[in-house]
């Protein structure tokens, strides 16, 4: 898949840490938890391919499930 394969190819920069945040698991509200993904992320990165390269770290069982089913 493009998308996919475009943040595959996304080097993160020197000295990038994953901020911490709450796992979405499919059981809460998706909008309020990328809102906070997004907020997390900009502490760290102003590079929206930097967020998308790092968003599927921040799903967990059902979510990242079909993520994983989604993504290619």
């Amino acid at each position: 898949m493009p998308f996919t394969d475009r943040l595959d190819g996304i080097a993160l920069p020197s000295g990038f840490k994953l901020p911490q945040f709450n796992l979405f698991d499919a059981s809460r509200n998706p909008l309020k938890h990328l809102k906070g993904f997004i907020a997390h992320m900009t502490i760290t990165s102003n590079n929206p391919d930097v967020y998308g390269k790092a968003f599927p770290n921040s799903l967990t069982g059902k979510a990242l499930d079909w993520y994983t089913d989604h993504a290619g």
